[in-house]
């Protein structure tokens, strides 16, 4: 049975298989549902015809990629095609043999034991490349010298023109070893990126001038590599098998290399990864200028995967700004985003301070209005609390109905919560009674608010299906705050005994009588606040 394997930007791997007719999309009601923003709702399209799978763009507006290649019409699927969609990609395979990106990983070893010297025949620093810049026309005493200049040239641009546009990260490393493929006569090649999580960088994109992606085992010298990423050299080394400068590198010598290039991919000081390249044709084949023009090609290529990460993170981060100032104020969504302050997933506990207010006479307000009108009201009243909330710096909850309900001290610690919800309910009423009277003014009725404030200690993170989350606080604190202002009148913020005794000597207040709030077993203490101070 054909299957599909769909690999999230993030890494995850899920697997489907393929029946008929299989629709491939964000919207939820896609056969293969993709939760991509890049990916349309409804982008691809996956057929069996004649005993074949075949793929078809649906007229998506980022287009739909089989092996690095945009595809137009009705395109024809092979065993191990990988089909791009936005950032996610997604292996074809027939079959129940394992997923093509498994081997492809597995293939790729360093071997943390290779300590020896390895048959290196030559290094080039990057001052040896700077060094070698190009000359002005006057000082040019070869034909040969221009030769060189000009094949640096054009690889660079070539290279440009081919991949400048490219910021999918795997894509644009498969076509950096085409490309590479192209003015050298290597039979492999791999690029390894740096990752924070690794001392070494780890392999994410393979290729072999025969048989695909997935043939043979790259077994890589942890020397060579180490002296690339720490000291910046790029390494020409030959005749591995009869070189006794080798030593103990296994590696090379068990698999009868011949030739191997391994460069940085600088950008400025920083290493971003390297390029691997090896052919097991003949001794010496690669040569000091291949190495200095490889060298070049990966300095250019540092440059596009570079853009392609600075382009991937601000994506994120524009996305993670888009949620997050629906329910933080800009101040702590700035915070967020750069890092000073983390919104765990999964729940945690945190002492906070939550507030509920909920308008007075809703459900016949109504009864009484058109639809769109109501909305258009409730929008207005929203603006009008909700900035109220961010002024304050609160956490915007969520909206229930006519409800909102807000939180202080998550997802960001404030040892000042209490305080701070009691003023935000303060100017939550002064505010409204300024929007009542416009209100009154032009002929429509006042909307009359209860609020009411709890604080202690609740469990906050991420709650949800897998598919839609949302960050929220819940607990008995949180039920009781519910509780109170389903008690308070018109105008009337009620608050607890917590919050009594957390800002006692500075609350104005007229204590009310306990009430009997559902889900409590003795008579809760209520005050009404008038001011703080």
């Amino acid at each position: 049975m054909a299957k599909l394997v769909v690999i999230s930007p993030e890494g995850t791997q899920q697997e489907t298989n393929l029946r008929a007719i299989n629709t491939l999309g964000r919207h939820p009601d896609q056969h293969v549902q993709i939760l991509d923003r890049v990916v349309s709702k409804e982008h691809a399209l996956i057929t069996f015809v004649d005993g074949t799978y075949w793929l078809q763009d649906m007229g998506s507006r980022n287009g739909t990629y089989v092996n690095v290649d945009r595809i137009t019409g009705r395109t024809r699927l092979s065993d191990g095609d990988t089909i791009t969609l936005g950032s996610t990609r997604c292996i074809f395979v027939e079959g129940d043999r394992a997923p093509v990106l498994q081997a492809t990983m597995k293939q790729v070893t360093i071997n943390p034991g290779f300590n020896h010297e390895s048959a290196i025949r030559a290094r080039l620093q990057a001052e040896d490349l700077r060094s070698k810049q190009f000359l002005p026309e006057n000082q040019i005493e070869s034909d040969q010298s221009v030769r060189q200049d000009y094949e640096k040239l054009r690889v660079s641009f070539e290279l440009n023109l081919d991949i400048g546009s490219v910021l999918d990260i795997d894509v644009l490393l498969q076509r950096i070893l085409e490309k590479a493929f192209e003015f050298t006569t290597a039979d492999r090649g791999v690029i390894l990126l740096s990752d924070d999580r690794n001392p070494m960088p780890v392999p994410r994109a393979v290729k072999h001038r025969r048989g695909g992606s997935t043939e043979g085992q790259f077994d890589l010298s942890h020397t060579i590599l180490n002296e690339v990423m720490t000291q910046h050299h790029a390494v020409l080394s030959s005749d591995a098998s009869v070189d006794s400068r080798f030593g103990g590198s296994h590696s090379i010598i068990l698999q009868g290399i011949r030739s191997t290039m391994c460069v940085p991919l600088l950008f400025g000081q920083e290493v971003l990864g390297v390029i691997h390249l090896d052919t097991q044709i003949a001794t010496g084949v690669f040569t000091e200028k291949d190495l200095q023009i490889l060298s070049v090609f990966a300095n250019q290529a540092a440059v596009q995967i570079a853009n392609a990460r600075l382009a991937k993170r601000a994506e994120a981060e524009a996305i993670a700004r888009s949620n997050l100032s629906r329910l933080l104020s800009p101040n702590l969504v700035e915070q967020v985003v750069k890092g000073n302050v983390e919104m765990k997933k999964g729940g945690e506990l945190r002492q906070a301070s939550v507030l509920f207010s909920d308008i007075r006479g809703f459900t016949s307000m109504s009864e009484r209005r058109a639809p769109q009108e109501l909305v258009s009201t409730l929008n207005e009243y929203f603006e009008i609390m909700v900035d109220i909330v961010f002024q304050h710096e609160g956490t915007l909850d969520k909206f229930v109905g006519d409800e909102i309900m807000a939180v202080w001290g998550s997802p960001i610690p404030q040892a000042d919560h209490a305080e701070r919800a009691v003023r935000a309910a303060l100017h939550m009423m002064k505010d409204l009674n300024d929007f009542n009277r416009f209100r009154v003014a032009n002929g429509e009725e006042p909307i009359l608010v209860g609020c009411g404030i709890n604080c202690g200690e609740v469990v906050a993170g991420y709650m949800g299906s897998t598919k839609t989350l949302s960050y929220t606080v819940i607990g008995d604190t949180v039920n009781t705050a519910a509780r109170l202002c389903s008690v308070a009148g018109p105008g009337e913020i009620i608050v607890s005994d917590p919050i009594f005794y957390q800002l006692e000597g500075r609350l104005q207040y007229e204590e009310r009588d306990a009430a009997n709030l559902k889900g409590k077993a003795r008579p809760v203490p209520l005050y009404r606040v008038t001011g703080l101070v």
